[in-house]
């Protein structure tokens, strides 16, 4: 199903996508019938899945109804509704990362449409979208967007990062270890980078990735 998601010509990933959701999601649709939203925490090889992309023979899971994907039933504790920031949106894109073939320049036109169209956006490109910018002033904004390169190790999820700009106080690498000493308080992160969706399933088939290190930072 991921492979025909990228042959994006082809109907294939409807196929398997309808195969999928009769499968996964369609024994359970009147137990959901009337949520609003619905939580979905995979086992093993389904923590690999993009559930959203599912079709139902008419239109795609993420069109029905909200879908809110959980690496572990154990971060729900720190699910909690806190305090938010005024302070609107924080947009990253295509940081210089001393090499031109990792230019991304639709990545920048994506940050600067996004910042356009929000209130109160504030707009970090090339050299000012660093590692430093996020580590001091993230935790004053509500959404968070990073358009950037993303890289994933699986036999070493803790030192997966973004790419943004380095200084002389950061590399530039921001690890998922180091998102774990981060406080945020953003009700949304947007990671617009390759392999960000990914993370290693570890003993008790808990996922270490992106996404737990953005659930630990907005916990903190």
């Amino acid at each position: 199903f991921r492979d025909s998601l990228h042959r994006v010509k082809s109907d294939e990933y409807k196929i398997a996508g309808k195969q999928l959701y009769n499968l996964l999601i369609k024994p359970a649709i009147e137990d959901v019938a009337n949520a609003t939203a619905v939580s979905i925490v995979p086992h093993g090889v389904l923590h690999y899945l993009p559930f959203d992309a599912l079709y139902t023979g008419h239109r795609f899971l993420i069109d029905t109804t909200a879908i809110r994907m959980l690496p572990s039933a154990s971060v729900m504790k720190f699910l909690k509704n806190v305090q938010q920031p005024q302070t609107s949106i924080l947009v990253l894109g295509n940081p210089d990362l001393k090499d031109s073939s990792l230019d991304l320049a639709g990545a920048q036109q994506e940050a600067i449409a996004i910042a356009k169209n929000q209130h109160n956006a504030k707009l970090l490109l090339r050299g000012k979208a660093t590692e430093t910018a996020v580590k001091t002033d993230a935790k004053l904004f509500k959404y968070l967007h990073f358009a950037s390169h993303g890289v994933f190790y699986d036999e070493a999820p803790l030192d997966s990062s973004l790419l943004l700009s380095a200084d002389a106080a950061n590399d530039g690498r921001l690890t998922v270890n180091e998102l774990y000493s981060l406080k945020l308080s953003a009700d949304l992160v947007t990671l617009s980078a390759c392999e960000t969706a990914l993370g290693k399933v570890a003993n008790g088939d808990d996922v270490v990735g992106f996404t737990r290190g953005f659930l630990h930072a907005g916990a903190n």
